[in-house]
C-alpha cells in the first residue's frame, strides 16, 4: 500500500461513509492530482487488493470489510473530545448510581455516538452480594433487598407464612453482614448457617435461598436502537435482524477486549466498537454498533471518553454505589 493508494482509499471510504452511495472515479479524480486514468487504476489495484469492491460494472467502488478496517485502524488511540462534549459527559453521568449509572452510561454513549449501545455486566455468579436487608411486606411475605458490588440493588419476595417476627429478621440479617459471596454461592451458604441457628431464623434462611434463584439481576442496559434504523442499511432485513440479535444477546458477540483500550469487530454489514469499563472490582462490557459504513473518529472517540471518565469517578472516590 503506497501513499498515494492509502490516500485514494481513504477518499473512497470517507465518501462512501457519509453518501452511502458507491463512489465513481471521476469524483476522487476531482480531489487527487493525477490523471483520470492513473486514479481508475489505483482503484483496480485496491479491487484486486481486496480494499474495494465494485457493486456493478457501471457502478462506483464501495469499501470491503477489510477498506473499512484500513481505514479504522487509523484512528486508534481516538482523538479526545471537545471540551464542551467531556463536560456534558460528566455532568450527565454525575449523581447517577447503581442501574441508573448503567444506563445513564449507555444514554450517554449513544449520543455521543450516534449509533446503539449496550452496557453489559458478566455473569451473574461472578456479581457478589454485599449487603441483604430483609423487612416483612405482609403476613405471609418478606422483602429481601440485596446490594451487589457495583452497587446495584436487586429486591427479592419471599413467600413466608407466617411473616417472622421483626426480632427473627433483625437477627437473620445481623447473620448476614459477614456474607460476602458471588451470588451463585449465597443459596448454599444460606442452608449451611440454618442448620446452626435457632428453627425461627432457619426458616427465614431456608426461604431465602430457596426464593434465591429467581433473583436475576437485568445485565444489559441499552440505548440508540432507532440510531441504527435510522441508517440506510436499516432498509435491509438481514442488517435489522442482526442488530436486533447482538443488541438483545450482547454475549452472542466475541469479547474481543483483552489487554487493548478498545477493538474492532467487523460481522458482515455491521461494526462494533468494544471497550472495558471498570466498575470496582468487576469488569463491564461497553459495546457500540453501528453499520460498517461507521463513523469511526467520532465512535471511538465518544467509546473512550465514556470509558475514561468512569475510570475518573472511581479515582477520585466517588463510588458507584
Amino acid at each position: 500500500m503506497n501513499e498515494r493508494r492509502a490516500y485514494i482509499l481513504d477518499l473512497v471510504v470517507r465518501h462512501y461513509i457519509r453518501s452511502a452511495h458507491p463512489v465513481p472515479s471521476s469524483q476522487i479524480a476531482e480531489q487527487v492530482d493525477v490523471s483520470s486514468a492513473t486514479v481508475r487504476n489505483e482503484l483496480s489495484a485496491l479491487e484486486e487488493s481486496g480494499f474495494l469492491q465494485q457493486p456493478h460494472t457501471s457502478a462506483g467502488r464501495v469499501p470491503t470489510v477489510e477498506g473499512y478496517r484500513y481505514y479504522a485502524r487509523k484512528f486508534i488511540p481516538p482523538k479526545r473530545l471537545p471540551e464542551a462534549q467531556l463536560r456534558l459527559l460528566e455532568a450527565q453521568l454525575r449523581g447517577a448510581h447503581g442501574d441508573h449509572l448503567l444506563q445513564q452510561i449507555a444514554n450517554v454513549a449513544a449520543e455521543l455516538s450516534g449509533y446503539a449501545v449496550v452496557v453489559s455486566l458478566p455473569a451473574d455468579d461472578e456479581l457478589h452480594a454485599h449487603e441483604i436487608h430483609l423487612s416483612a411486606l405482609s403476613s405471609s411475605r418478606v422483602l429481601a433487598v440485596v446490594v451487589l458490588e457495583t452497587g446495584l440493588i436487586r429486591q427479592l419476595v419471599i413467600d413466608l407464612t407466617p411473616t417472622p417476627s421483626d426480632d427473627t429478621l433483625r437477627d437473620a440479617e445481623s447473620s448476614l453482614r459477614q456474607l460476602t459471596l458471588p451470588i451463585g454461592e449465597v443459596p448454599r451458604a444460606l442452608y449451611d448457617i440454618a442448620k446452626r441457628t435457632d428453627a425461627e431464623t432457619a426458616r427465614t434462611f431456608t426461604a431465602l435461598a430457596d426464593a434465591w434463584p429467581t433473583l436475576a439481576p437485568p445485565r444489559v442496559f441499552s440505548q440508540g436502537l432507532a440510531n441504527l434504523l435510522a441508517e440506510p442499511e436499516s432498509n435491509d432485513p438481514s442488517f435489522v435482524r442482526m442488530v436486533l440479535e447482538r443488541v438483545e444477546h450482547p454475549d452472542t458477540t466475541p469479547d474481543t477486549v483483552g489487554q487493548e483500550a478498545l477493538v474492532l469487530v467487523f460481522e458482515e454489514s455491521l461494526a462494533l466498537v468494544a471497550a472495558r469499563l471498570e466498575l470496582g472490582t468487576i469488569r463491564a462490557g461497553l459495546r457500540l454498533f453501528g453499520p460498517t459504513r461507521m463513523r469511526y473518529p467520532e465512535t471511538l472517540s465518544a467509546a473512550q471518553a465514556v470509558t475514561e471518565a468512569v475510570a475518573r469517578r472511581l479515582s477520585s472516590g466517588s463510588e458507584l454505589n
